[in-house]
């Protein structure tokens, strides 16, 4: 019985490396570009601020200045293929007025996979803490829940 909870966190670290990969690829994006914007969007690479358009691409470490009344944007990270096809793309979406620094990072919950490893990944995961449950409260002894009388 001892070798159950063993083996279920051994699951769990197996299955929890094809996420902990994918986390880290989404940080290595081909292009940036910047697909919807409203209000007053600029950006800068460190001197003045120009008219961002739509279709512009984007560089990490520029400047994104936001303004006006409700100004909103939004980024599409790509990660491209060898023939120039989308792999995997991200969307970022900023809605308040500020400046922003463009970075390589793009937030998981809203990434779009192109294949279905996220979704293998995902299941791994969900796998893994079942049956690590499974374990931990089906060893040991048996606890009633209540102590008192009926």
């Amino acid at each position: 019985m001892r070798k159950l909870p063993l083996l279920a966190s051994l699951v769990l670290a197996v299955c929890t490396l094809p996420a902990l990969a994918q986390k880290q690829a989404e940080n290595d994006w081909d292009k940036i570009v910047l697909e919807q914007a409203k209000g007053s969007v600029m950006t800068s690479t460190g001197g003045d601020y120009s008219s961002a358009t739509i279709g512009d691409v984007l560089v990490v470490g520029q400047h994104m200045l936001l303004a006006g009344a409700q100004p909103g944007a939004q980024l599409v990270y790509y990660k491209l293929g060898d023939n120039g096809q989308v792999l995997r793309k991200c969307v970022r979406d900023y809605d308040q007025a500020n400046t922003y620094v463009v970075d390589a990072s793009c937030v998981a919950g809203v990434a779009r996979a192109g294949s279905s490893a996220r979704i293998g990944a995902s299941a791994g995961i969900i796998m893994g803490a079942a049956l690590l449950g499974g374990a931990l409260s089906g060893s040991g002894k048996s606890t009633p829940v209540s102590s008192g009388s009926r």
